[in-house]
């Protein structure tokens, strides 16, 4: 995967500004790719109330994702989900 051509690097920014969090390469990997599925599908469903380049809500899919890791979810496919789940509940509490 090259993290600077896809939205992975917001992923791999945030890791990296929370030294905190230490993740072998292959686990990073997969964190962003966690990332990058929920971003696609969070803007394929198209909610224009919400501004998906704005840095608070990456940092929120993100900071899911990550919980979700500690937690002991391994796949990226879970991980993504658990992050897509958590921005439709804060867009629905709206």
């Amino acid at each position: 995967m090259n993290f600077f051509n896809s939205m992975g690097l917001t992923m791999l920014q945030y890791l990296l500004s929370h030294p905190e969090y230490a993740f072998s390469p292959p686990d990073t990997a997969d964190l962003c790719e966690a990332f990058d599925m929920a971003m696609a599908v969070l803007q394929e469903r198209g909610d224009s109330a919400i501004n998906w380049t704005d840095e608070t809500v990456r940092a929120a899919l993100a900071t899911e994702i990550v919980a979700a890791w500690n937690n002991g979810e391994r796949d990226p496919r879970r991980l993504s989900d658990s992050a897509t789940l958590m921005a439709e509940r804060r867009r629905e509490a709206r």
